[in-house]
Order: C-alpha cells, then structure tokens, then sequence
C-alpha cells in the first residue's frame, strides 16, 4: 500500500479524536477526587459504566454464552485494568496534578507497544522502531521537563503509582484482543467493568465504608462523574476497541501521546499548570513518533480491513 486511502484514514482521524476527547478524563478526575475519595469513585464510575454495557446487551438481546474460565479470565483482567490501574493512575494524579499526571502518561503508549509486539508476537515495520526510539527520546525530555516543577518524592511516588497503573493496562489492553474472536467487545466490557464494580462494592462494605461520602459531590463534580462514567469508560473504551479492528496494538497505541498532550492542555487550561520548553519539545517527539509509526507503508491490520 503506497499512500493511504479513505479507509485507514478515516480510522486515523477516530482514534485521534478518541485520544483528545480522552485527555479531558484526568482533569475531570481531579475535581472529582477533591470531593470524594479515590476509591469511592472507582467504585461509582465502574458501577455506572458496567451497568450502561449491561443495559445496552439486555435490550438488543445480544449476550452470548461463553465459558465460564473465559469469563473467568475476563474478570480478572477487568480487576487488574480496571480496579488495580484505577488506583495507581488516581492516586498519581492527586500527589502529582493533572500536568504532572499527563506527562507521566506519556509512558503508556511505550509500554503498550511492547507489551503488544511481545506477548501478542506482533512484528512492526522497521519505520515503527525509529519511532518508538523518538518517543522514548520525547518521554525523557517531558521528565526532565517534569524535575524543574516538582519534588523529587512527589514526581518519584507518583512515577511508582502511575506506572504500576499502565503496566496493568498493557497486558489488559494486549490480552484483551485474544477474546475479540470470542467474545463480542460490550460483552468483554460489561464482564470486566460489572466484575470490578461488585469487587470495589466488596472493598466498600468491608474495609473503606465511604458510601455516605456520596452526598460531598457538587453540581461541578456529580457532572465530571457522569462525563468519566459515560464519555470516558463506557463511549471511549467502545471504540478503543472498536479499532483494534483496524490497527495492530503496538500502533493504536502511539495513539495515547496525543491523550498525553490533550490532558496537559486541559491541566493548563482548568488548573494553571505549569509547563516548560522542555516539555514543549518531547511532546512535539511525541507527535512525529506517532506520525511516523503511522504512515509506515507495511502496515498490517489495517490492510486487512479493506
């Protein structure tokens, strides 16, 4: 394939969009998590996500049965993508802010590709390497850029938290695509979001007992709630993996540095945050790693696609 053609395009221009849209999540995140605590969220946002996938099956009647040590394993992922990342990603985000957040994430398309390119045995396009060798370069520049406004405890501890969190969501994301020719997308999500939901509900009853916080959620932060709950898990993760139809892992996922640029771009706008030249230059890496590795011309499921 030469040049790309309406098709694949079209594919580029949605997961673009998906990204951008995305970054919005951890600023609403953060006003969030200053009315309520971490795992009280973790616990609504699950439950009204998981419960939208339930209802969207329910009423086309389009469950289907599957094995039970596949649900099984569904759920488990859900608990590790959904439950364990959730901690790490917002507790990272409320030692180190929304900015501080944002770059940090800068990691996850690095550690998703090769998480894909090794346990999925994708093989990339020599073109795709250069890039990834760019984004790493871009990823050093934003944590030197990183170190000029912030402690090192804060950005160490919230580094630790942070990248916990999208190691989890690596071999979630990988290994999810192994159940796309078993199980239908909303019924992967809806077993994942519903299995961590009842697990956080468990932790609630049982150990943090912070349902009666609910009532401390503002107009302000009751609509972040709904927009996370529904944009963000339920819309946005519909066509995440929607698009692996038409990309391999390892390149849908240099797609997340322009959620890594989108998020500083609202932390700036909502908080003020700060921001220096050196973070300017590896997000502008960032987005050649992401233009090169997907202008390769031996691309190969979106190929397939048409």
């Amino acid at each position: 394939m030469n040049q790309l053609n309406s098709g694949p395009t079209r594919y580029y221009f949605i997961a673009a969009i998906l990204q951008i849209v995305w970054g919005l999540t951890p600023t609403a995140s953060k006003f969030i998590i200053e009315e309520i605590p971490v795992e009280l969220y973790i616990t609504i946002r699950w439950s009204i996500s998981g419960l939208v996938f339930s209802l969207y099956l329910l009423l086309t009647k389009s469950w289907k049965q599957i094995d039970l040590r596949d649900m099984g394993m569904i759920s488990l992922l859900g608990l590790l993508g959904y439950g364990v990342a959730s901690f790490g990603t917002l507790y990272g985000l409320k030692l180190g802010g929304v900015t501080n957040f944002a770059l940090m994430a800068a990691f996850s398309p690095v550690i998703t590709s090769f998480a894909s390119i090794w346990i999925l045995k994708e093989r990339p396009h020599k073109t795709y390497m250069v890039s990834l060798l760019i984004s790493i370069l871009g990823l050093i520049l934003l944590l030197a850029g990183k170190y000029q406004i912030s402690t090192f405890s804060i950005a160490g501890l919230s580094a630790l938290f942070i990248l916990t969190a999208y190691i989890c969501e690596a071999l979630v994301f990988v290994y999810s695509k192994k159940f796309k020719r078993k199980v239908d997308a909303a019924q992967y999500l809806a077993i994942a979001q519903v299995s961590t939901a009842l697990f956080m509900w468990m932790l609630q009853g049982t150990i943090f007992h912070q349902t009666s916080e609910i009532s401390n959620l503002t107009l302000h932060g009751f609509t972040a709630l709904v927009f996370v709950s529904i944009v963000a898990c339920v819309l946005c993760f519909a066509v995440l993996y929607w698009l692996l139809n038409y990309f391999d892992g390892h390149r849908l996922a240099l797609f997340d540095g322009l959620h890594t640029l989108s998020a500083v771009f609202f932390g700036i706008i909502f908080f003020e945050d700060k921001i220096r030249l050196l973070m300017i230059l590896g997000g502008t890496l960032i987005l050649l790693a992401l233009i090169s590795g997907n202008l390769s011309q031996n691309g190969s499921a979106d190929e397939k696609a048409e």
